[in-house]
């Protein structure tokens, strides 16, 4: 994320000084040219030779002329490639002093993230086993407090995940089947499938083995399938490549407006839908910290896709 930034802050530099040296060398070469082009050859009062003599004059004095504009056009080229070079590394050294104090808040902000999910986590968890042992049936209040916990139980996984998959490290790949890696997460899901009465469509596709990090991809995987379940109506196609794979559902429609922001954080479309809004922002961040690609389309249907290879 702020290697991005830093790099637009660089990128933005270099057109704008690129656009202000073009500008001024080409007006200086312009004006050098023009005033070579308008100066006759022989200055007045040069002495008197035949015609020969002077053509030959001239065509030195040609010669030497576009000589001198080479000269100077090389010159304003190494001269401007030398100055965006200068740009570029000044650049880069203040972007990252602009970016170093907001990079330092983040990691701060993302290790309380951290470990406040894992100070939440303990209590709730004694939370739901005292409810478990308890085993009071038919009380709508001990019902409700079971939900809740049971909410609050996911938006802090949800967070602890947020943490880890905005590190920065690379993730470690391996050669995997894809086509048995979506197989085993489909497995959980079967029971919601069967009970909402969706088809699901997957054909094991003859997609080669790829270099892939497994946990992300099958996180990024349980996201959108979770997300393709909870929208769908009749029918979900799972779609897999050799270098994509698309889960797409008849479900309800991302408006326009809402497709740029569908996966900033604690954003939702539909307000009153279960969840904070941040499954496709943590699916977003593992897909970056691969150099993997996701996108939103929704048209007649709705198609989430992650282009792991890009």
């Amino acid at each position: 994320m702020f290697s991005k930034l830093r790099n637009r802050f660089i990128l933005t530099n270099v057109i704008f000084s690129t656009a202000i040296l073009l500008i001024s060398f080409g007006s200086i070469y312009y004006v050098a040219a023009l005033t070579t082009d308008n100066r006759p050859p022989s200055p007045d009062g040069s002495p008197s030779y035949t015609n020969d003599v002077h053509n030959i004059i001239n065509e030195r004095i040609d010669i030497e002329r576009r000589a001198s504009l080479n000269t100077l056009l090389i010159t304003l080229i190494v001269v401007g490639g030398l100055i965006e070079f200068l740009v570029v590394v000044f650049s880069y050294y203040f972007a990252e002093k602009a970016i170093e104090p907001v990079k330092n808040a983040y990691n701060l902000q993302k290790t309380f993230i951290a470990n406040a999910s894992h100070e939440i986590k303990t209590p709730l968890a004694s939370i739901q086993a005292n409810l478990e042992a308890a085993d009071i049936t038919d009380n709508r209040f001990i019902d409700n407090i079971e939900y809740e916990a049971n909410k609050l139980a996911h938006l802090n996984q949800e967070l602890l995940q947020l943490a880890k998959a905005d590190n920065i490290s690379e993730a470690t790949t391996v050669e995997a089947d894809l086509n048995k890696l979506i197989d085993e997460n489909l497995k959980p899901f079967m029971p919601r499938i069967e009970e909402h009465k969706i088809k699901l469509n997957f054909k094991n596709n003859k997609v080669k083995k790829v270099k892939i990090n497994q946990n992300d991809f099958s996180q990024i995987f349980n996201i959108l399938m979770d997300n393709a379940i909870k929208y769908c109506e009749r029918r979900i196609d799972i779609k897999l490549t050799d270098d994509t794979l698309a889960i797409t559902n008849d479900g309800a429609k991302i408006k326009k407006a809402d497709e740029a922001q569908i996966f900033e954080r604690f954003y939702q479309s539909d307000k009153s839908a279960e969840g904070v809004g941040l499954g496709l922002s943590i699916a977003k961040s593992l897909a970056e910290r691969n150099h993997w690609e996701i996108t939103a389309s929704s048209n007649r249907l709705t198609t989430f896709s992650v282009h792991f290879k890009v």
